[in-house]
């Protein structure tokens, strides 16, 4: 028989919720923390971000990278920008690599200077997948990787 497990946030509200209702006592008042910045990173012409620096599992992470110019590169239109997501121990646990969108720059991209060119991809945290820090490294056709760090897990609510 597996045992359940109950969300911290779950439980932190449910505590909250009781301790709030208890006769006299005075209310008590649940606030989450922070989220932490969403990353993003810079490395020679590439810039890298992604919407979220605390993802819920089974939630969905959009990372984008641009390209500035001047520069020439290689994106294959099969999969300009790939993401390799790696956790805490450098174990590989996804990787996604979608076929250029129409409109996207692929092939052979020269850009002048003072073009961009963007990019996106979309990838969603296997709801099974243990909460921690990972790192999503974007790779753009045969430029150098580039990696972002992110938390996977649910916020605790804090009490008081």
């Amino acid at each position: 028989m597996s045992r359940r497990r109950i969300p911290h946030v779950t439980l932190a509200a449910a505590c909250c919720g009781l301790a709030a209702c208890a006769g006299d006592a005075p209310a008590l008042h649940c606030t989450p923390p922070p989220s932490p910045t969403p990353p993003s990173a810079v490395a020679g012409p590439l810039t890298a971000a992604a919407d979220h620096g605390l993802l819920a599992p089974g939630t969905m992470l959009k990372v984008s990278v641009d390209a500035s110019g001047p520069l020439t590169y290689q994106a294959p239109c099969s999969s300009p920008l790939t993401l390799l997501v790696v956790d805490s121990a450098d174990i590989h646990v996804d990787s996604v690599a979608p076929v250029a969108p129409k409109g996207t720059p692929c092939g052979a991209v020269s850009l002048t200077a003072g073009q961009t060119a963007h990019y996106e991809v979309l990838w969603t945290a296997d709801p099974t997948l243990p909460t921690g820090r990972y790192r999503v490294v974007a790779t753009l056709g045969d430029q150098a990787p580039i990696a972002l760090a992110f938390q996977l897990g649910l916020a605790s609510l804090t009490c008081g």
